[in-house]
């Protein structure tokens, strides 16, 4: 099996490579949900820093338990499924064996960073109960009588063996189907991109997904305002723009990894196809679908807002002093020359 998957920069379209690569016949389609345990805080890149690179006797255990409490926020519920849906209710058991080949030992026992993970209210609860049996010299039970201290240790032979069998085993669950191409949302970051690649032992191609500043800007106001991760203002948005990419100011330079804007997608349709067809090895006479999930002539609509909204030419024209160096070139063509579907409903989504 082969992966392909799309990193970003958080609202750079990067959902459109994995639209297209699900209308080939060879590929398990794609959910629209996005993977991102390895690289998320408390991920399996997090993991491998406490546990192989930094070990320490009480964090690297500690680390163990982060991961724990992550990978049961990403199983889900019956009224907001996540990983537990999508991999077929193996995700809880790969998981519970993937920790288990981690784990050295463990004892019944605690430390007072896992007080603190309670509420401040347990916490000082705790403390003083704790200290008033001491002044009273009175003998007492454990103040968290199900705890367990975490003992891990791996080299980074033993790590890599493991994490490399535990995410294969995730991403052919994932493959229902048992398709030539996975093709998942956001496995890989758009930084570190290399270092979080070791962790596959299937091949897997990575397209790291850029955006129009201008268009992002817009987006945040038009259709995500009401979502918090982005700076509200303009000054820190063009910042925060420049602060997410210039963390990997230069390229990886592996056969594995390319770059692509969201916009070549539509409006360098063909070439672009092209080019991820001998990027990932996808057969041109698989392409049955196309257009079913990506059409250019709906997503152009998505593209140059500030044609549609002038009340914003100031804070583009700040953008494009600011963030010069990130706009995209925008060919002149007419709406008639871009490949897809037509569409009654012309709004931005």
């Amino acid at each position: 099996m082969k992966i392909i998957t799309c990193a970003s920069y958080f609202g750079s379209g990067s959902s459109a490579l994995t639209d297209l690569a699900s209308e080939y016949d060879s590929v398990h389609p794609s959910p629209d949900f996005e993977f991102s345990f390895i690289h998320n805080p408390d991920g399996v890149s997090d993991l491998e820093y406490h546990l192989v690179n930094y070990h320490n006797r009480e964090t690297s255990g500690h680390a163990l338990k982060r991961f724990i409490k992550l990978s049961k926020i990403n199983q889900g519920t019956w009224f907001n499924k996540k990983y537990e849906a999508y991999f077929h209710g193996d995700y809880k058991k790969y998981t519970d064996e993937y920790v288990s080949n981690l784990l050295d030992f463990k004892y019944k026992g605690y430390w007072y960073f896992d007080v603190n993970n309670r509420s401040k209210f347990s916490y000082y609860f705790l403390a003083a109960y704790g200290k008033l049996l001491r002044k009273l010299n009175v003998a007492h039970p454990s103040l968290l009588p199900k705890e367990y201290m975490y003992c891990s240790h791996p080299s980074e032979e033993e790590f890599m063996k493991h994490t490399q069998e535990y995410i294969s085993k995730l991403m052919h669950s994932l493959n229902s189907d048992n398709k030539e191409y996975l093709v998942a949302d956001q496995l890989l970051p758009s930084s570190n991109t290399d270092k979080c690649m070791r962790y596959f032992k299937d091949e897997i191609f990575v397209i790291i997904f850029d955006r129009d500043p201008r268009d992002v800007y817009l987006l945040t106001k038009l259709i995500w305002r009401y979502d918090h991760y982005f700076p509200k203002d303009l000054e820190n948005f063009c910042k925060w723009y420049k602060y997410c990419r210039e963390s990997q100011k230069e390229r990886f330079n592996d056969r594995h990894i390319i770059y692509m804007n969201f916009e070549d997608l539509i409006y360098r349709y063909d070439e672009t196809v092209k080019l991820v067809e001998s990027f990932t090895g996808l057969k041109k006479s698989d392409h049955t679908k196309k257009f079913t999930r990506l059409n250019p002539k709906k997503s152009v609509n998505n593209t140059q807002l500030w044609k549609r909204y002038p009340k914003y030419q100031k804070d583009i024209e700040y953008i494009e002093k600011e963030l010069k160096e990130y706009l995209y070139d925008f060919p002149n063509i007419s709406p008639s020359e871009i490949p897809g579907i037509e569409i009654k409903n012309k709004k931005i989504s």
